[in-house]
């Protein structure tokens, strides 16, 4: 999916973030929620242009893809050649230990994948060891993060919603905006083949492709996960992709103000009328469009309408109904 468009030359220094008031000492995320492809990357980097936050991409996706392989960063270094990451590094576990990141990596596979959303709970004394191991490492990642950045608030696009119990469950101070997008249009993007951009060793990488269903199935098991939040007490703000899109500086206060993190107006800025000016960040993961920088020019992407089979639409539509008729009804409701 296509989040923003390139409008003018790039610009080459990222604006240092100022630090933020955050509640005593404990470590503060912002996590951004929901399913594949819904915008979360864009979303992140205009979020991590507040004064006092910092965006990083996808935090999941560390241990299990991008020191390993040694993806790119969004400032476009290697993960290993990235003077943030490597500074972040030393600063919580004293660098980058192979061994280490492969057991993180392991321990997240038996605890976040799908199919344990909802039973998790019930599983906690089974996987209380994993669960615990995760917990503090991401406490000492993100706070080395918010220590290296200057920044009181981590920006987290992973999009699972089970990886903001576990760092809830380590005591970091966690508020979710959940980003929902149109299942037919999540389906779409997700049914179509996207060259992501080739990594150091120039290979090509596609982003995962698969059915349009199976897409809206996935779709649905996302926001009925939402629950498992607002039980945990995990304060969460709905944001629907398309409004973020077609008014971002109205949907951020709104949602901000809801987590009780209002933001004034010099804190954005970088917002404009349908467009928002971004420099360089450090993202991990995610959309390709995390390597874009300077001024882009926000759209809704919509080409579903056009574009979608009459039978996937249908399908998708009825997969999804239920959800559809709550966020997409005829009557707008207040997310």
């Amino acid at each position: 999916m296509n989040d923003g468009q390139s409008a003018a030359g790039p610009t080459r220094a990222a604006a240092p973030a100022s630090r933020a008031e955050a509640p005593g000492d404990a470590v503060s995320v912002l996590y951004i929620a929901g399913s594949g492809r819904c915008g979360s990357t864009l979303l992140e980097r205009v979020l991590g242009q507040i004064p006092g936050y910092v965006n990083v991409g996808e935090l999941i996706q560390l241990a299990r893809h991008m020191a390993p392989q040694n993806e790119r960063c969004g400032c476009g270094q290697a993960f290993a050649d990235c003077p943030f990451w490597t500074a972040v590094g030393k600063r919580a576990f004293g660098g980058w230990d192979s061994r280490s990141l492969e057991s993180i990596s392991q321990r997240q596979g038996r605890v976040a994948r799908q199919r344990y959303a909802q039973i998790l709970p019930a599983m906690r004394r089974a996987v209380q060891a994993d669960l615990a191991a995760l917990g503090t490492w991401y406490e000492s990642l993100c706070r080395a993060i918010a220590g290296e950045s200057g920044a009181a608030f981590v920006v987290d696009a992973s999009k699972d919603m089970r990886q903001a119990l576990v760092l809830a469950g380590a005591g970091i101070d966690v508020r979710v905006i959940h980003l929902i997008r149109d299942v037919r249009g999540v389906a779409f993007s997700m049914s179509k083949r996207h060259a992501a951009s080739p990594d150091p060793a120039n290979r090509i990488e596609m982003q995962w492709q698969t059915r349009p269903a199976l897409a809206a199935a996935l779709w649905v098991g996302v926001l009925s996960e939402e629950k498992l939040l607002r039980r945990r007490g995990i304060p969460v703000a709905r944001m629907r992709y398309e409004d973020f899109v077609r008014q971002p500086r109205e949907a951020i206060e709104q949602a901000m103000a809801s987590l009780g993190l209002p933001v004034g107006p010099s804190g954005l800025t970088h917002i404009g009328d349908g467009r928002v000016t971004l420099p360089p960040s450090h993202g991990l993961s995610g959309n390709p469009s995390r390597f874009r920088e300077g001024e882009l020019i926000l759209r809704a992407d919509e080409a579903w309408r056009g574009q979608m089979s009459r039978r996937d639409r249908i399908i998708v539509t009825m997969i999804g109904l239920p959800f559809l008729r709550r966020y997409y009804g005829r009557r707008r409701r207040k997310l």
